[in-house]
């Protein structure tokens, strides 16, 4: 069973590995805005919420786009899409009108920003290919 001491040095490299994610982040994309939790962006043709925690370690990359008019074939569209999704989820937000891509990645190490731009690439690709079929 690990100590204290462990524990403490566990969550510290937790944190350092999120708050050096989230420097090279900033200064990688640029940033709109951000608070405690995450920073925001815009990155082809998508709004970018980036949010962070440090007891895991995680990043969560949400990529957000309007949606014109929302129809239920757009919502079942994107229940089928999230019935094969490995890398994220997708979701229709009648309220918001907008369709939002959800990844989560798991810390492990330090992000290089070479790491990060293949991330969000693929995370690109697949919103931008389902909002192209939702929105169709």
């Amino acid at each position: 069973m690990p100590n204290i001491a462990e524990n403490i040095n566990e969550l510290q490299r937790r944190q350092g590995l999120t708050e050096r994610a989230r420097m090279m982040i900033c200064k990688y994309l640029g940033v709109l805005t951000q608070d405690e939790d995450s920073v925001m962006t815009e990155y082809h043709d998508f709004f970018v919420q980036i949010s962070f925690t440090s007891v895991h370690p995680l990043i969560t990359i949400f990529l957000v786009r309007r949606l014109d008019k929302i129809h239920l074939g757009m919502l079942e569209i994107a229940n089928k899409m999230n019935l094969s999704a490995v890398l994220g989820s997708h979701a229709v937000n009648d309220t918001a009108d907008c369709y939002t891509y959800r990844a989560t990645v798991w810390l492990d190490t330090d992000l290089s920003e070479h790491r990060f731009q293949e991330i969000l690439d693929r995370c690109i690709e697949e919103a931008s290919r389902a909002f192209h079929a939702i929105n169709s």
